[in-house]
């Protein structure tokens, strides 16, 4: 029994139950979803046919309209009836009652031609007289005749025939032969005059008896509502009495401004309504049809769906206890089996399989753990055991013993070493930062480390290990060939710093010993690789440094153990840069550093010593250009410490070189803007020298009527138009205006003296024409002198 089964809310107990519940359910849902889709299918078809047969009543009375507008027009443009409200009658009254003889044997003609048309006739608003077939009565007898109910007055039907621009179908009563009233649809259209008045209207009539005999054997007819409505959603036509009870309250505005079907409730009734609009006449066709009949057809298909699901139910439920009981008896065996063994505890709400897998899972780590401690262990052993052989330490170590331990295995006794030198891998690690590693520079050993290993596994055997934070590979050579050795390990080395740039963007430097014998020949191996190293600041970074060809080309190299560098050129460095000629002292840095490394070979300690004295040399320039200090070139104290020690720091001449060629850039772009600086501020000192000079010959001799541009030219040996253009420039102001302003300043002074007159004033300041000094007087002040020696007296 299910009821014996310690069921919690996290047992898989409760999980199948669901899941099995979920299968059940499933065919349930899909009978019921099979339902509501099969319920829309019917639906959609049911709105299809309505509103096809919908469009079938509308086809049939639009021909039926369609024939009331024909005569409409027909009469319309009668040539007799256009007579009628011509001017003719003015001229030949006579004729007036003749031509409405002749057209009521003209509507004679068309009644008979219209057979379909119940009743139609002309009215004459002027004579107030109706035009019917074959007759024309007055108006008030037509009416008797033709409309007179009780719900239909002479007052309304003349106040429909006399509307302005009336064009439409609208609802109206008639009186028959035999004076039974009938409904009837009329289609009113109102002839104007150019005084915009009506002046007649065409009424056309079909009874709506005719036009349901047109539609009653439709389907859609015998089951709902047909109405047909105007524009002003007036009823012309409908199928019962109750339609138009149904109408009142119609929410014409609301309902029929969205889909052309949906829903309507009135007292507790529920109606599918469906409606289409005539393209030709604009008229309203509506369908409206209770619900319950619309949805007879679809009453089989809920039965039918009810009594499936009532049977997947019963069933399902059955089947669900069935494998419940058979599936979860050996679960429960195997959670008390692991109860019993397992060193782990059953958290609280966990189901039986979580607990299986929590106990398999504990068991796994476990081991993992064990193994992972031992492999790490045995790779920092042996990596120390590799350590200790490259440095010479034999008698620390059992070799014989570590090797059987760390399965190491020398086929041969011939070693090797190649060191690595790991340059700046920005790229490398901010590739490996994107894909979140914590650690790239250990993730980059171990790249190498498998790379150069793999390498020296084809021909030979590799082992690398980790020494004050360089790689150093252990090389043992296979039997073979010993003068192609040394070709194999270049090969190495070339193929591992290809491979790795390539792959990884990982710059690498090595260097290679020679070729040794034995185990103690593994240190010496190792101390001519770091010797070879050394050679990285002379040859460059990412080469391949091989301690047999340095010392060879040390060997064949001159005994002149010194460097090119003398003091004139030292000399020459440092003008360049005083003068800021940046050009110069690149290619007197480039020269010096050309002569000393294209040679074929130059030792360590020559080449930093070389370093040394161009670092001096750029120091004593720094100290010789004065002010520098107080450039913004170096305004932080400590920047030239910096450059200097980056450039003392450089890894490789060509790492110097290049610092050195920066730091000659700025110090030069100094320099070379400072005596650009001087060398315009004296000009511009020159410059308001001789303008000085200029206002102070002009202040001198503005007596001299003379005084012109030509003349200061003259004086100060230039030219009129550039030393006018120079004048204007430096004051913002012509130098003939100038010599007028001076001119009129002193006349203003000697204006204000009584003794002169104005030509006396006109002369003294260098003017031989009075009316001259009179115009450039009012030109300059404004007024004339005469008018300023007045205000002055005043």
């Amino acid at each position: 029994m299910l009821g014996k089964f310690q069921i919690n809310r996290r047992s898989v107990l409760l999980t199948w139950l669901l899941s099995y519940l979920a299968v059940l359910l499933l065919p349930v849902v899909m009978s019921v979803i099979v339902y509501i889709k099969s319920s829309e299918t019917l639906g959609n078809e049911i709105h299809q046919a309505n509103e096809s047969l919908l469009k079938q009543v509308r086809e049939v009375m639009d021909n039926q309209f369609d024939t009331m507008e024909r005569l409409n027009f027909e009469l319309t443009w009668n040539m007799r009836v256009r007579q009628l409200f011509s001017n003719k009658y003015q001229i030949y009254p006579n004729e007036y009652l003749y031509d409405l003889h002749q057209i009521t044997q003209d509507l004679l003609m068309y009644k008979t031609s219209y057979s379909l048309i119940d009743l139609f006739y002309i009215y004459l608003s002027g004579p107030n007289k109706v035009l019917l077939p074959d007759i024309y009565r007055d108006a008030p007898f037509a009416y008797e005749l033709m409309h007179k109910t009780s719900s239909f007055s002479y007052d309304q039907w003349i106040n429909i025939l006399n509307q302005k621009d009336k064009k439409g179908f609208i609802p109206m009563v008639r009186v028959d032969e035999s004076g039974k009233q009938r409904k009837t649809v009329a289609y009113i259209s109102s002839y104007r005059i150019e005084s915009g008045e009506t002046e007649g209207t065409n009424v056309i009539m079909i009874d709506q008896s005719r036009i349901l005999r047109s539609i009653e054997n439709m389907e859609l007819f015998n089951k709902g509502h047909v109405l047909i409505l105007n524009g002003a959603n007036q009823l012309l036509v409908s199928s019962s009495g109750e339609s138009e009870r149904l109408l009142l309250d119609f929410p014409f505005d609301k309902e029929m401004s969205g889909s052309n079907v949906f829903f309507w409730e009135k007292d507790g009734q529920n109606y599918e309504i469906t409606y289409i609009q005539s393209e030709r006449s604009k008229l309203k066709y509506l369908s409206i049809i209770p619900s319950q009949l619309f949805w007879e057809k679809a009453e089989q298909v809920r039965k039918l769906t009810y009594m499936s699901i009532i049977i997947s139910l019963l069933g399902g439920g059955l089947l669900t206890y069935f494998f419940l009981r058979k599936n979860y008896n050996p679960v429960r065996q195997l959670v008390r089996a692991f109860s019993d063994k397992a060193d782990v505890l059953r958290k609280p709400g966990s189901n039986e399989f979580s607990f299986i897998q929590q106990a398999v899972d504990h068991t796994l780590v476990e081991l993992a753990k064990s193994m992972s401690e031992r492999k790490k262990q045995h790779h920092v052993l042996r990596s120390n055991f590799v350590g200790r052989l490259l440095k010479g330490k034999l008698d620390q170590i059992p070799v014989d013993e570590s090797l059987a331990t760390f399965n190491m295995r020398f086929i041969t006794d011939d070693f090797a070493v190649i060191l690595l030198y790991l340059q700046e891998n920005s790229s490398f690690k901010e590739r490996i930062q994107q894909i979140g590693s914590t650690d790239p520079q250990k993730l980059m050993q171990f790249i190498i480390t498998n790379v150069i290993e793999e390498l020296a596994l084809q021909h030979h055997q590799g082992f690398v290990t980790e020494i004050e934070e360089t790689l150093v590979c252990l090389i043992n050579f296979s039997p073979g060939a010993n003068e192609t050795r040394m070709q194999q390990l270049v090969s190495i080395a070339r193929e591992a710093q290809t491979f790795l740039m390539t792959k990884y963007h990982i710059g690498l430097t090595l260097s290679i010993s020679g070729i040794h014998s034995g185990l103690p020949g593994i240190s010496q191996a190792y101390l001519e690789a770091l010797d070879a190293m050394e050679y990285k600041l002379v040859m460059g970074s990412k080469e391949i440094l091989s301690y047999d060809e340095i010392h060879l080309s040390s060997a064949a190299e001159d005994s002149d153990t010194g460097y090119y560098y003398p003091l004139q050129v030292e000399q020459q460095l440092i003008n360049y840069v005083k003068i800021g000629d940046f050009t110069m002292a690149r290619q007197t840095l480039d020269e010096i550093i050309e002569r000393n490394f294209n040679r074929t070979f130059m030792s360590v300690p020559i080449a930093r010593c070389l370093m040394l004295n161009l670092v001096s040399t750029m120091i004593k320039t720094i100290s010789e250009l004065g002010d520098i200090q107080d450039s913004v070139l170096i305004r932080n104290p400590r920047r030239i410490e910096k450059w200097i020690e980056q450039i003392t720091n450089s890894e490789t001449i060509q790492e110097m070189q290049v610092q050195m060629t920066e730091f000659l850039g700025n110090v030069c772009e100094y320099t070379s803007n400072k005596r650009q600086q001087n060398i315009q501020q004296s000009r511009q000192r020159t410059l308001d020298d001789r303008i000085h000079q200029i206002i102070e010959y002009i202040n001198t001799n503005y007596k001299d009527p003379n005084l012109n541009i030509s003349m200061i030219g003259s004086h100060f040996d230039m030219k009129p138009a550039y030393l006018s253009k120079l004048f204007k420039d430096h004051t913002g102001e012509g130098l003939l205006d100038s010599i007028n302003k001076t001119r009129l300043e002193r006349a203003k002074h000697l204006i204000t003296d009584r003794k002169k007159n104005i030509s006396d004033v006109a002369a003294d300041v260098g003017f031989n024409d009075v009316n001259a000094f009179i115009r450039t007087f009012k030109k300059y002040e404004g007024i004339t002198p005469g008018k300023y020696k007045e205000m002055k007296d005043e």
